[in-house]
């Protein structure tokens, strides 16, 4: 009797990891992500090399009713799945299946569902929560992670990817497509620029401090 609970558990176990669903998590040349600080600059361009900068991309599911998004990310479930950006400017690329795709829990072959991609500068790391709580909902005021030497990042969320035909790890059927210039596919989106304020250097600190003094010493002496 354990014997055939232990194969029905690895039936089981096997036909889940069979039955997830799978989409392409790559974008096209025409379908390229950008930045309003390309090369440490103000122009608008498209996201830099890996060579250059590392970016990340998280894919987030919904059900197919989802169809709006927001920086909350409100209604929406991470994947599990990051991309990263390549050798081109502007391509990101996460597929880990052979069939190029990725696997998305909870959703199975020949099913549908809404998708979202949030991207950020790799300097704030691969911790999506953490991303999401610098971030604050768009409204900023997060912490920089320590070492950051800078005084801004880039993020930002793509538009949704509506009622997505999945496809199978199998490649029948074939995975479902994200990125396009069609109906209801995203474009490319743009990661914005997100000032965190300058860091002061050690001699404003010094500079605040002495004003700080004067102020007092005029107070007393006025007094």
């Amino acid at each position: 009797m354990k014997k055939l609970l232990t194969i029905a558990a690895l039936l089981g176990t096997a036909s889940l990891s069979f039955g997830q669903g799978t989409v392409v998590f790559a974008n096209s040349s025409t379908t390229r992500i950008t930045t309003n600080s390309v090369n440490g600059g103000a122009s608008t361009g498209l996201t830099r090399s890996a060579s250059q900068i590392v970016y990340y991309f998280a894919l987030f599911v919904a059900q197919s009713t989802q169809n709006t998004a927001d920086a909350s990310l409100s209604g929406w479930t991470f994947t599990g799945n990051l991309a990263t950006n390549t050798a081109s400017v502007g391509r990101l690329f996460g597929n880990y299946n052979t069939d190029s795709s990725v696997s998305i829990p909870g959703f199975a072959p020949s099913s549908t569902a809404d998708f979202v991609v949030l991207g950020w500068n790799g300097n704030l790391g691969t911790d999506v929560n953490a991303v999401r709580a610098f971030w604050n909902n768009g409204a900023g005021g997060g912490q920089l992670p320590a070492g950051f030497a800078g005084d801004h990042t880039e993020i930002g969320l793509s538009i949704v990817a509506n009622d997505a035909l999945l496809g199978s790890p199998t490649g029948v059927p074939a995975a479902g497509t994200l990125f396009g210039t069609g109906p209801g596919l995203i474009t490319g989106f743009n990661l914005n620029t997100f000032t965190t304020g300058p860091i002061p250097e050690p001699t404003s600190f010094a500079l605040a401090g002495l004003g700080a003094a004067a102020m007092f010493i005029f107070r007393r002496r006025k007094n």
